[in-house]
């Protein structure tokens, strides 16, 4: 026991006291905090619209467009459309002109056989046919409008066939989530890409340190006084330790600005953090990072190098992205089934968990249920990478392969041609 508490103590001090830790773990939250102390000084909502802004697309010009109307349907010009959107010439030679002195950008020219075709063509000097298509929506509510008899009302219904209102059956759920606020979707996505990076970040240092310092031949060493079990369970521990201590001081602060600041970001009312979160964000750190510290460290235990286990990586962490890739999914519909198949699964639970318990509340079967799988999974994978650990692998480098990795977690060893 008292060579396992070295080797953690030894893992903790020297992961917290380097500098690029201490850096990452103070600006992580102070770069957040200096922007939402920016925004109440420049003004609560109108800063934050104008940062909201930043993410919207810009026009590419400010000049109207023209048409030129030869089948002569567009009759009536409604109210919502003004003329610094949209000019009638007579003649597509006038709207030609228009475009060389400058009046307006492009035009477009409804041609005799619309009514039996339905093509139009869209006129400009710099042609972009991307821009054709961002632009074409006016033309083409105006030719809808008039085709409508020039009846608002009609118009209106036409765009909108349906206005479908939900009503959830379960009252003890959330309604979902507001995204009337510009900050709505970036809560939840933050809470996803947090656990993302804290979950690997931790485990890849677990097999940094397991591979580098068999590459040092460090290993060899450490490998005279202390038992390879007691060397996986203290470093296990120690890293954990210090990816514990970055939750608590990210999520934490997280929790202090949204309470601080969450009327100057017009933050919706469920979307403040609670306390809760923390609780529940401390347990699925803990067994997230034990999953992954633990296929990390049997990837360090087979590898040769750094640089092999580093491209190692990317294979092991493919299930942990999928709820980043659909995080959009998960936040719009957070109790649909997709989701909580994802919160089932042990290798996507902690992440698709917590975006899920931003936006609204999770049954609680569900969460006691993926707890469940997950310390099966990590009991079976422990026990796994307890065998890899041993000196037959700690002081031989093998290249990695997927193969030999299952075959080893399975308890079959590796052939002895397989280098």
């Amino acid at each position: 026991m008292s060579k396992t508490w070295s080797v953690l103590k030894n893992e903790f001090i020297n992961t917290v006291t380097r500098r690029s830790f201490l850096l990452t773990l103070i600006l992580v939250p102070l770069i957040p905090a200096l922007i939402l102390g920016g925004i109440a000084l420049l003004g609560g909502r109108e800063a934050t619209d104008g940062l909201s802004e930043i993410f919207q697309p810009q026009p590419g010009s400010q000049l109207p467009e023209g048409f030129v109307d030869q089948v002569r349907i567009i009759t009536d010009m409604p109210e919502w459309l003004s003329e610094e959107q949209l000019i009638r010439f007579d003649q597509e030679e006038d709207a030609r002109d228009a475009v060389r002195s400058g009046q307006i950008s492009a035009y477009f020219v409804i041609p005799t056989d619309y009514l039996t075709t339905g093509n139009i063509r869209y006129v400009r000097e710099d042609f972009n046919p991307m821009t054709g298509m961002t632009t074409s929506g006016v033309i083409n509510a105006l030719i809808q409008f008039n085709l409508l008899g020039a009846d608002q009302e009609r118009f209106d219904t036409f765009q909108t066939p349906i206005i479908v209102q939900s009503f959830d059956l379960s009252p003890e759920m959330d309604e979902g989530i507001d995204m009337s606020s510009p900050v709505a979707f970036y809560i939840p996505y933050g809470m996803t890409m947090l656990f993302y990076v804290l979950i690997i970040t931790s485990a890849s240092l677990m097999m940094n340190s397991v591979a580098k310092e068999k590459e040092n031949r460090v290993m060899e060493v450490l490998m005279s006084t202390v038992k390879p079990n007691q060397l996986l369970t203290g470093k296990i521990l120690g890293l954990g330790l210090v990816g514990l201590l970055q939750l608590v001081v990210w999520l934490g602060s997280a929790l202090i600005m949204l309470r601080l600041g969450g009327n100057t970001l017009q933050v919706p009312a469920n979307l403040q953090l609670s306390p809760v979160i923390l609780m529940w964000g401390m347990i699925y750190f803990i067994l997230g990072y034990l999953l992954y510290a633990t296929i990390m460290a049997g990837v360090g235990a087979l590898v040769g190098n750094v640089k092999e286990a580093s491209q190692a990586t990317f294979i092991i962490i493919l299930p942990i992205l999928i709820p980043l890739m659909m995080v959009g999914a998960i936040i719009n519909q957070p109790n649909a089934p997709l989701p909580m198949i994802l919160s089932l699964i042990p290798f996507t639970a902690p992440n698709t968990i917590m975006t899920r318990l931003v936006v609204t509340q999770v049954p609680f079967w569900q969460l006691l249920l993926s707890i469940g799988f997950l310390l099966i999974t990590i009991v079976f994978l422990i026990r796994a990478v307890s065998g890899m650990f041993r000196a037959q692998l700690l002081l031989t480098g093998r290249k990695f392969s997927l193969g030999s990795y299952i075959r080893l977690l399975v308890g079959k060893d590796i052939p002895a041609t397989e280098n």
